[in-house]
């Protein structure tokens, strides 16, 4: 479990609501390098980017990390990680927060169909019209209008 005011969040604009939760296993040896198994789970506050609306939103993912001592840190693919095999423990909290991270959707929203708010009368057009009045179309555009209504468009 990582809790939310672990300092790994901090800097990040991401608000839990709650820990984050993580079952894992490893096996291996520091020479070897060690091979971490689980999953992680956590619930994200954060607001539907249409209407703003609070939205609270569940995160789930199964991860595989290999960490091994003769690579160097920030080098390799996502799931490959450096470690100093000389050191007594292996934190994963960073790389499970950074994983946490990349999972968090950059355009939350509350429902697939959320229309949000209008941006000129501001009416919630998921729940009714806009108010705003039809704009007038350029008069230079009547010749291809015709033409449409014609159907030789």
């Amino acid at each position: 479990m990582i809790a939310d005011d672990h300092p790994g969040w901090s800097g990040t604009d991401v608000e839990l609501g709650g820990s984050l939760n993580v079952e894992a296993t490893a096996e291996g040896s520091p020479t070897r390098g060690i091979w971490v198994r689980g999953s992680l789970k956590g619930r994200l506050k954060t607001a539907c980017r249409r209407c703003l609306e609070p939205l609270e939103l569940d995160i789930s993912e199964s991860f595989h990390m290999l960490f091994d001592p003769k690579t160097a840190e920030g080098e390799g693919d996502l799931d490959l990680y450096g470690f100093d095999a000389g050191a007594d423990e292996l934190d994963l909290r960073p790389h499970l927060i950074e994983r946490f991270l990349l999972l968090v959707p950059a355009f939350p929203e509350c429902a697939a169909g959320c229309a949000g708010y209008c941006a000129r009368c501001g009416a919630d057009l998921s729940e009714e019209e806009c108010r705003c009045a039809p704009a007038e179309s350029d008069p230079r555009w009547g010749p291809l209008r015709a033409l449409k209504a014609e159907g030789e468009i």
